[in-house]
């Protein structure tokens, strides 16, 4: 029980734990990103001030001054002296760059209210935008200026590639995913740690519980015993009728709490696993037909029908305890005859379907509500149409699925067609 809940909570711990990492992620590689596009940013508006710079002051402009500012071929530079190309731009760009340069153009037209740039330079109009084309995104710098110098009328074109930057930015997030997803790892493992941590007083508590209840009801027995032979003495000798009923009234309640102690000590054994199961290969065809047999009279004096139903299709070999296994059924023959109201029909079926055995205890009573069908085979549970029969602890479900889990199955309860209850054990062929 305590590892189910110890991995439940380790699992519920590492999850918001990994939402609050990736939420730290995700504002770092906000930052990151931001940053790493003001430097680019940056990088832009100085190469563009430093084209304009040396467009003014320059004496000789080449195509090596070209390809050193620019930073051609990812770059791209064009310039017009008094509206026409520059020789410099009709030999270096090509007609695809041409064409581009034309887009920007109409683009710049289109678009009125884009970005303007602090002027490095007296005497300078500088517009800046993002502007993207197919797979390609620049920085878009458009500077124009008089040379006094030359008397012309400069204007040019900048195109600064963020295809790198994005480049970066893809590769900076497959880095910080990789990194969440290891840290899930060293989370998941934090919180186990964690929650064992937590959970130990609980566990040493709950055996400190167990270790009582065992012990107090070995304690227990030993005096029943005494007290139950004693009373049977004075049944033989009682010389009035009441004195009669008062012991085999003692004698009834002796035998209730006889029952609970063994209740109490088989499903403290079956979750301390120190239950002895003792496997045998039996025919769960013949172990149905003796239980059958046994409770088809008991069933008869309640006025119930006891039937039994099983698939002759197959063999039912099976390797188990066949007390243990019994010992389930019973409790869940016992439980459907007891509140199934007399007149009404129980039914023990056993089928094979692929690799699963199915029992089925399937009775015609009032039925369990929907809500209290994950709660009855909690210890001590009782639900409230349970409340009258004293012969009944609340431990019989629960000892039903500590020793069908011993034998890797699954117990479950569902509505029987028509009204009642089914109980349905799986068990695994081995």
């Amino acid at each position: 029980m305590f590892r189910n809940i110890r991995r439940k909570l380790s699992l519920i711990c590492c999850f918001f734990a990994a939402i609050i990492v990736l939420i730290i992620i995700f504002c770092c590689l906000k930052v990151s990103e931001k940053n790493m596009y003001q430097q680019e940013k940056a990088l832009f508006f100085l190469k563009s001030n430093t084209i304009a710079y040396d467009l003014q002051t320059a004496e000789n402009i080449s195509t090596s001054w070209y390809h050193r500012v620019s930073g051609f071929p990812e770059n791209i530079l064009y310039i017009e002296a008094n509206g026409s190309p520059s020789l410099l731009s009709d030999i270096i760009l090509s007609d695809f760059e041409y064409s581009l340069i034309d887009e920007i153009k109409k683009y710049q037209k289109d678009n009125k209210n884009l970005s303007h740039a602090e002027q490095m330079l007296s005497e300078t109009q500088q517009q800046y935008f993002q502007y993207t084309e197919n797979d390609n995104r620049f920085l878009v710098m458009n500077t124009k200026f008089y040379d006094k110098k030359k008397e012309n009328e400069i204007n040019f074109i900048y195109l600064y590639n963020l295809n790198d930057f994005f480049q970066n930015v893809h590769t900076q997030r497959i880095r910080f995913l990789l990194i969440w997803l290891v840290s899930i790892l060293f989370l998941y493992l934090f919180s186990y740690i964690f929650t064992t941590h937590v959970l130990k007083p609980v566990i040493e508590n709950d055996t400190k519980q167990k270790h009582f209840i065992a012990v107090a009801s070995h304690e227990l027995r030993s005096p029943l015993a005494v007290f139950k032979t004693g009373l049977s003495i004075l049944k033989k000798n009682a010389d009035t009728d009441k004195e009669a009923r008062i012991c085999q009234l003692m004698d009834s309640e002796m035998s209730r709490m006889e029952r609970l102690i063994g209740d109490l000590l088989c499903l403290t054994k079956t979750q301390q696993a120190v239950l002895n199961f003792q496997y045998e290969s039996i025919n769960l065809n013949d172990l149905l037909k003796d239980i059958y047999e046994k409770y088809h009279e008991l069933a008869k004096n309640k006025h119930l029908t006891l039937t039994l139903s099983i698939a002759e299709t197959c063999n039912y070999n099976y390797v188990c305890d066949s007390q243990r296994i019994e010992q389930m059924i019973t409790i869940l023959l016992d439980n459907a005859l007891c509140y199934t109201p007399a007149g009404q029909t129980v039914t023990l079926t056993l089928f094979r379907s692929r690799s699963k055995y199915y029992i089925q205890v399937i009775d015609t009573g009032t039925g369990i509500p929907d809500i209290e069908k994950a709660k009855i085979f909690d210890r001590f549970y009782q639900s409230d149409r349970s409340h009258n029969q004293k012969e009944h602890f609340g431990l019989g479900l629960s000892i039903a699925k500590e020793i069908c889990n011993a034998h890797g199955g699954k117990i479950s309860v569902s509505n029987t067609k028509g009204g009642g209850s089914t109980f349905t054990v799986r068990l695994p062929l081995k």
